[in-house]
Formats: C-alpha cells, sequence, structure tokens
C-alpha cells in the first residue's frame, strides 16, 4: 500500500514521458491510496491536457474512470494535514498526502519538490 500524489495518477492514466515508471510501480503494489482532493487535481490536469490538445474530452472521461477504479480514497485527519503543511511550509493540498502516509505509515510516492524537500515522500524512480 503506498500514497501516491496526482501527477502519478495522471502518469498511470494518460500517456506522459513518466507512464512507464507509473507502470512499474503499480506493478510492485498495486494498492494505491490518495486523499479526495486526488479526484480534483486529476480532473484538472486533464482539462490541461484537453486544453492544450495533448488528449481528447473522450480520453480524459476514461482516463478518469480509470483512475477512480484503481485509486482507492481515505480522507486525511485536518489536524494532521495542518499541523504538517505549518511544519514543513506545505499547503494544505500537499499536506493532504503527506499526512495521509504519515497515518497509514506508509510510503508517499511524488514528483512534488515541496514534499520531497522535507522527506515527507519519496520521488517514484527511488521507489
Amino acid at each position: 500500500m503506498i500514497v501516491v500524489d496526482t501527477n502519478l495518477i495522471v502518469a498511470l492514466a494518460v500517456k506522459t514521458d513518466q507512464s512507464a515508471l507509473a507502470v512499474s510501480i503499480l506493478e510492485r503494489d498495486a494498492e494505491w491510496i490518495a486523499p479526495p482532493i486526488w479526484e480534483s487535481e486529476f480532473r484538472n490536469a486533464l482539462l490541461g491536457m484537453i486544453r492544450a490538445g495533448i488528449i481528447s474530452h473522450a480520453t480524459a472521461v476514461a482516463a478518469h474512470k480509470f483512475a477512480a477504479e484503481t485509486v482507492q480514497v481515505f480522507p486525511p485527519s485536518t489536524g494532521a494535514v495542518l499541523r504538517i503543511a505549518e511544519t514543513h511550509h506545505l499547503t494544505a493540498y500537499d499536506a493532504e498526502f503527506a499526512s495521509l502516509a504519515e497515518w497509514l505509515e506508509i510510503p508517499c510516492l511524488s514528483f512534488d519538490e515541496h514534499l520531497l524537500k522535507p522527506a515527507l515522500a519519496i520521488h517514484p524512480k527511488k521507489f
């Protein structure tokens, strides 16, 4: 079981430069966990890809369906989110992923440099 950030979920669900890495991580550990906010962030990433002409609307909808079937959602503790965000100078959005990993005592995989700096997460290449 691992906490995964939204960028890794995008890389799994939509063809990107990081897709092979995302697939290899899924093969190693297929139990992906994320806080509820992943879905809004995911939709926003899909919208950006649609607007950039990278994917179609139909591809985005299919990618979301696949991701929603792959990722288990766990809500983080508000107290833990605020504590981690304040301690590590993160946004509450980023702290949701870190606090979930802390609570479940499992790794958090992230491409986000903010999460990697305080060693709250592991870069997917190092997993």
